[in-house]
């Protein structure tokens, strides 16, 4: 069985708040690595980071749904997702570093296209410009649709099927 057979989502509780936190962080630590700040200050500050982020989110989107992913009953990422009127908000998907490029976050986006198709919803997400995921969401089906200073703004909706062509034969028995 591969993980992506074997992960699960549930929904974070309280007690998540220190994995989620060192996940964010393993997110950012490239990033706040340039400044050489000593470790308590770069730890207090993603602490504050991940807090702005978090009441960001339940502000803007208060009946969003954060879940953790699991495998084998053991946290490797989140998926944090807001259901609006007309869409699905994909706010964050992280899987930790080392289970990265394995399909589980493919397929947590996949569950959520399958979400969106049968409630007739599109799915809305923002990725940094240049990182990798980017990608993935293309290749997923999401399509540019706005860009906002360093974000891109990538959507998807599922298609509805053509009609097909009638067959010569139907065709023939329509006019006979």
């Amino acid at each position: 069985m591969t993980a992506v057979d074997a992960f699960t989502l549930r929904d974070a509780t309280p007690s998540d708040r220190a994995f989620l936190l060192a996940l964010y962080t393993s997110t950012r630590a490239d990033e706040f690595a340039q400044f050489g700040w000593p470790p308590d200050m770069e730890r207090a500050f993603m602490q504050l980071q991940f807090e702005a982020q978090r009441g960001d989110y339940e502000r803007r989107h208060p009946r969003a749904r954060c879940r953790i992913v699991e495998l084998h009953a053991c946290p490797i990422g989140r998926l944090w997702t807001a259901r609006e009127r007309d869409r699905i908000v994909v706010l964050d998907i992280t899987i930790v570093g080392d289970l990265r490029g394995q399909g589980i976050g493919s397929e947590c986006l996949r569950g959520v296209q399958r979400q969106a198709a049968n409630a007739g919803l599109a799915v809305e997400l923002q990725v940094v410009v240049g990182n990798p995921a980017q990608h993935l969401y293309e290749r997923l089906g999401f399509r540019q649709v706005g860009e906002s200073g360093v974000r891109q703004e990538m959507s998807w909706r599922l298609e509805p099927a053509a009609a097909p062509a009638p067959h010569s034969e139907e065709i023939h028995h329509e006019q006979a």
